[in-house]
Parts: C-alpha cells; sequence; structure tokens
C-alpha cells in the first residue's frame, strides 16, 4: 500500500478533510461546517465537526487511522498553547505522527513548495502566517485588525452608521445594505444586528462582502474600505518578513474566497500597496492543497508541482 497522507483544513464557514498520495492522487475528500473552537457553537461542536469528517474521510477510503503516514491538522482557532492541547488531546489518541498548527499556514506550499515565506488567506476572516528560517508565526485572530469577508462588512456598516451621525461622508452603502437584513433603514438594521439573540455571525457577515464589492467602483468610501484593509496587510507582511527573518524577495501567497479571482479588487489594491519587492502570488488553490502538501512534507516525502496541480485541479 502506497503511503497515505491526511489533512484538515478547519474554518469559519466550513472545514474540509482530504486523503492524499505523495503523488497528489487525491483519494478521499469530506467537507463539514466550522472547525474553529471559538465559534459561537463552541469547541465541542468544533471538536464533532473534525472528528467525524475524519471519520468520513477515512471510511470513504476504507482507510484506518493507523495507515496514515502523516496527519497535518490546519485549524481557526489555533491561537495559543491551550488551543493546541485542546487539539492534541483530541486527535492525539488517533495518530502517531501529526502536526496540529493554525489554519494560516496552510496556504504557504501552495506559493513555495519548500513552506518558506508568507500566506494570506482572505476568506470569512483573515488567517496570516509566516515560515523563514528563524521562526514560523501565524498572527492570531485577536492581534489583528477586522480582516476578511466579516471584516469588510463590519467596517461597512460602520461607515453607515458613522454617515447617518454626521462623523463620515456619505455612502451608496446605506440604500444597499438595510434590505438585505430586511430593514428599511440604517436605524433598522442597526437593531436587527445588535438585538439580544441576533444571529448575526461572522459567517454571515461574510456572506455580504460580494455586496459591498459590488460598489468598489462606485462608492468612494468602499474604495477606501478595500484601500484600508489592503494597507494592514501590507503592515502585517512586512511584520512576519521581520519576525521569521525572511530574506527579500519573500514570496507571499493569496488566496481565500474574497479574492477567488486574480482580478477582485481587494487583491488589486494589495498588489498596489505591497512592497515592489515582494513576490506576490495569486492562488486559487483551496487552503486544503496546502496542508495536504504540508501532509507530504512533514511525513517525509518531498511535495513536487505535479502533486500541487493535480491537487489543486481536483479540490477547485
Amino acid at each position: 500500500m502506497r503511503d497515505v497522507f491526511l489533512a484538515v483544513d478547519a474554518g469559519n464557514t466550513k472545514t474540509w478533510a482530504g486523503l492524499t498520495t505523495a503523488e497528489g492522487d487525491l483519494i478521499g475528500l469530506a467537507r463539514g461546517g466550522v472547525g474553529d473552537i471559538y465559534a459561537p457553537a463552541g469547541p465541542g461542536a468544533a471538536k464533532s465537526v473534525v472528528l467525524g469528517l475524519i471519520d468520513d474521510v477515512l471510511a470513504s477510503a476504507d482507510i484506518r487511522p493507523s495507515d496514515v503516514r502523516h496527519a497535518a491538522f490546519r485549524l481557526a482557532g489555533v491561537d495559543w498553547p491551550a488551543d493546541e492541547q485542546f487539539w492534541s488531546a483530541a486527535l492525539g489518541p488517533l495518530f502517531s505522527d501529526l502536526s496540529i498548527k493554525n489554519d494560516g499556514f496552510a496556504l504557504i506550499r501552495c506559493g513555495r513548495l519548500d513552506g518558506q515565506g508568507i500566506s494570506v488567506v482572505l476568506g470569512t476572516g483573515a488567517a496570516l502566517a509566516g515560515r523563514g528560517p528563524e521562526k514560523e508565526l501565524a498572527l492570531s485572530w485577536w492581534l489583528q485588525h477586522p480582516m476578511g469577508g466579516a471584516g469588510l462588512v463590519n467596517e461597512a456598516l460602520r461607515a453607515v452608521y458613522l454617515a447617518q451621525l454626521g462623523l463620515a461622508e456619505p455612502t451608496k452603502l446605506a440604500a444597499v445594505l438595510p434590505p438585505l437584513f430586511g430593514a428599511s433603514t440604517p436605524e433598522e438594521m442597526l437593531e436587527i444586528t445588535t438585538a439580544r439573540g441576533n444571529a448575526f455571525t461572522f459567517a454571515a457577515q461574510a456572506a455580504l462582502a460580494p455586496s459591498v464589492l459590488a460598489l468598489v467602483d462606485d462608492d468612494p468610501v468602499v474604495a477606501g474600505l478595500v484601500n484600508t484593509q489592503a494597507e494592514r496587510i501590507t503592515d502585517y507582511i512586512g511584520s512576519l518578513v521581520r519576525t521569521c527573518g525572511l530574506v527579500r524577495p519573500v514570496t507571499v501567497v493569496v488566496g481565500g474566497g474574497l479574492v477567488r479571482e486574480p482580478d477582485a479588487p481587494l487583491y488589486a489594491a494589495l498588489r498596489r500597496t505591497c512592497d515592489p519587492d515582494a513576490d506576490l502570488r495569486h492562488t486559487q488553490a483551496p487552503a486544503l492543497v496546502g496542508a495536504l502538501l504540508d501532509a507530504i512534507a512533514e511525513g517525509g516525502a518531498t511535495p513536487t508541482e505535479i502533486a500541487r496541480d493535480r491537487l489543486t485541479q481536483k479540490l477547485r
């Protein structure tokens, strides 16, 4: 039997589990719900999602945990040692060889196969991580400005409310956003999104990002929000370059649902603001591809461009 490698990419909207060979032959795939232990449903629910997907993907390929050469878990919410310990207790009994890291690391090998560089994953939120000769570091969710789809929508709502108070310039968002909540005015929208028992989660916020971005060419306020997020990401990239001891030009791979296409407004803004010496690369590969490449590398095999291309084609 060929060596088999498992990876799980867990986020605030969905979680994926996959099985691959070192050559990039995808032999199992499963999808589930939120796998972040900080999500509203709590750590127990996230654990249930991840363990359930492991069972599903192994069963689909008729493979036991002991058959897995290495398992790589890239999980949103692995911010502190206690978070890693939580997952180690849940996953350690299943796999003898595994790694548990923040989901920010997942995309790095989609940029460079040796796992050096910086990844910027822009989906429901933003996950940034760097790995260099001196250190690897994922920027905690709690440290960052609100970014990604949820952060963009959060700032868009704030722009509407500030405009209503006369503290910021008018924006077309004031007419576009309220109907999406079943509201007729910004005041009604504010109550719907903040009242006790509201269901306005990070995922619900992020789902509205396309409606905000649709105004980027027609509303200076929206264009400003996009540029501000790009500038913040650029600052965080610079910090990771210094902290991780990376040597320029640094490969920065950017992907995720908010920048699915290379002409996405936020990616275009990032190209304008990023250090000209950065080797900025857009990828349409799902983060699970990078996590599977991590599993291959950490399991003692050498990830190849062929394997990366095969997995990308299958998972896209």
